[in-house]
């Protein structure tokens, strides 16, 4: 990486904020392809509960409310039987950023990253959830309150040193004390190394439901490097100079592709929706790339 990281300021996540809580008018999270436990809400769950959606009959029981005794089947059987109707629960959202200075290589790839991570905070704020709000650098990990997050002073409160070995260590996101049962959604970049296996895996333990959105740059992407470059370690601030030639461009680019077919693979693997979302052109166009294919993301219908 060539460029030089750069912290917004507050304001301007709180405008990037509302950008993404617009679009959460056009997008939700996917919440619709199983069922949860939690509190009383609009999704389905997998108990009995007053709801309205019929599921089963069972015999009566002394303590059990009279009203929902069925009287057509009592008149036909002499036996009383309970309607059991689907109990209605609000999900579990767990939402986590990886804060690595490779989040924010640039001003078009940070400020997509705080769209991600704005939109999973509203998205789990409609679907009426409860959420917990993580945030993950090298060996450390931080919750932040809810308030916090959405009024993007988050961005402040980034866990661990700022710089050094333990800022450019792997993402303890495996560490992190993910909800049983919850819709995890991590906002990463995924540039790191080792087995993506754990992530992914611990994304779906505990019946939990994994979710990757993943910003990423044409800068990185599909760099446009030639001649004689000085890189910067964007983690560590480590510099060196190097030339580049069309040919150890083409083995960047192969292993950079490489690299995130590993990472779909594991996804794959333990039934987790990876995305891939561009930082270039709107935040709507950049769901359209990958995240609503992927059902990472799904329509309001």
């Amino acid at each position: 990486m060539t460029a030089t990281t750069s912290l917004p300021e507050e304001s301007a996540v709180r405008a990037l904020h509302a950008r993404a809580r617009a679009q959460a008018d056009n997008f939700r999270l996917p919440l619709r392809d199983r069922t949860w436990r939690g509190m009383s809400g609009d999704f389905a769950g997998r108990g009995a509960g007053s709801s309205l959606d019929f599921h089963d009959h069972r015999a009566y029981m002394p303590g059990d409310d009279v009203r929902h005794i069925n009287w057509n089947a009592y008149a036909r059987t002499g036996q009383h039987t309970m309607k059991l109707f689907r109990e209605e629960v609000r999900p579990v959202v767990d939402v986590a950023c990886d804060v690595s200075a490779s989040m924010f290589y640039d001003s078009a790839k940070a400020a997509r990253a705080i769209e991600l991570f704005a939109f999973a905070l509203e998205g789990a704020l409609r679907a009426g959830a409860v959420p917990r709000v993580w945030l993950v650098r090298g060996g450390h990990f931080k919750m932040v309150p809810e308030e916090a997050a959405l009024a993007g002073a988050w961005i402040g409160m980034f866990p661990g040193p700022d710089s050094g070995e333990d800022a450019a260590a792997r993402p303890a996101i495996e560490r992190i004390p993910w909800r049983a049962r919850a819709l995890r959604v991590l906002v990463s970049d995924l540039l790191f190394p080792g087995d993506p296996l754990p992530v992914s895996g611990a994304l779906a333990a505990s019946g939990g439901r994994g979710v990757i959105y993943c910003p990423f740059s044409k800068g990185e992407h599909d760099p446009d490097w030639e001649g004689n470059v000085e890189f910067e370690d964007v983690e560590t601030g480590a510099r060196r100079a190097d030339r580049v030639e069309p040919s150890s461009l083409s083995r960047y680019r192969l292993a950079y592709g490489r690299h995130f077919d590993l990472w779909k693979a594991a996804a794959r693997r333990h039934g987790v929706s990876l995305a891939r979302v561009p930082a270039e052109g709107s935040f709507a166009q950049s769901l359209q790339v990958e995240a609503l294919p992927t059902g990472a993301v799904e329509p309001w219908v």
